[in-house]
């Protein structure tokens, strides 16, 4: 989902069952960026709720028409062909947010760190816009930060989240204080050059990965025992 799509479908003006016929039916079966041409009854099907024979929402042809209308309305659907001047069955719509230049995918859910997490490629774009000018990680740095988080397992962050927090590691590790040059008035700070290492992790990054490890799993087992 784009940030678009989910500014127009938190829309005050779209009704809940607008939104899950979008989100629920109409992207899950969309062909790349548009719609299969609409079918009402499998719509309506896929929207009515039943219970033990009782029919607690059940939605009428006129009802589909006003709820594409809604969608259309806010900007997430475009009409690409419609056979029929008074409803849309058989209409084929364009998901018009979901192909706009430029717009990167909302973050992941959050999650606890895990022995094999990597920064994505987006990592380097997002060291450089908070000045981490070297962007190579070797295995040792990786592998220290990964140790350090995998023994705080009640931490959870997006996939943008921690790789904020590895550059912001790295910054700390990197930069050291200048020493001014002769004649110089002012100190600066510098970064240290750090080469790409595609070794494996060091004996030391090993050591505390398994020990981070440990520390999780007994604190899982402790967690057991109380709920037993």
């Amino acid at each position: 989902m784009t940030p678009a799509e989910y500014q127009a479908l938190t829309s005050p003006t779209l009704s809940h069952p607008a939104r899950s016929l979008y989100q629920l039916y109409l992207k899950h079966h969309a062909r790349g960026h548009e719609t299969q041409p609409l079918d009402y009854p499998q719509l309506g099907k896929a929207l009515t709720v039943q219970t033990k024979g009782d029919y607690h929402y059940r939605v009428t042809p006129l009802a589909l028409t006003e709820l594409v209308e809604e969608l259309i309305r806010v900007g997430l659907l475009d009409v690409i062909n419609k056979p029929h001047p008074q409803h849309y069955h058989g209409a084929v719509l364009a998901l018009s947010l979901t192909k706009l230049p430029g717009l990167s995918p909302l973050p992941a859910r959050q999650f606890a760190m895990h022995p094999q997490w990597r920064p994505d490629e987006q990592f380097s774009g997002l060291a450089r816009l908070c000045g981490l000018l070297d962007t190579h990680i070797d295995e040792t740095e990786l592998g220290e930060f990964i140790a350090y988080w995998l023994g705080r397992p009640e931490v959870f962050e997006n996939q943008h989240q921690w790789m904020l927090k590895l550059v912001r590691k790295l910054k700390q590790q990197r930069s050291i204080k200048r020493q001014p040059a002769p004649g110089a008035t002012q100190a600066g700070y510098q970064q240290q050059a750090v080469t790409q290492d595609s070794s494996t992790p060091s004996k030391r990054a090993q050591e505390m990965m398994a020990e981070a490890q440990r520390l999780k799993q007994q604190s899982q087992e402790e967690r057991n025992e109380k709920n037993r």
